[in-house]
């Protein structure tokens, strides 16, 4: 299981827990990728908003 923590739009923090395989970093445009459990939707969190993120892996 993984945590991603980070700012949200509205100035507070979020802690989103997802399994390691959602949560995933793009290089090319730095945001850090996080897919919902049902494979729908995709955020993309700027690197500058997260705090940390944990994996298992």
């Amino acid at each position: 299981m993984g945590v991603i923590v980070y700012e949200d739009p509205e100035g507070g923090v979020t802690d989103w827990q997802t399994s390691d395989s959602n949560i995933g970093f793009n290089d090319d445009t730095g945001h850090w990728l996080v897919t919902t459990e049902d494979g729908r939707t995709v955020r993309r969190i700027p690197r500058e908003r997260v705090f940390y993120v944990e994996t298992s892996e």
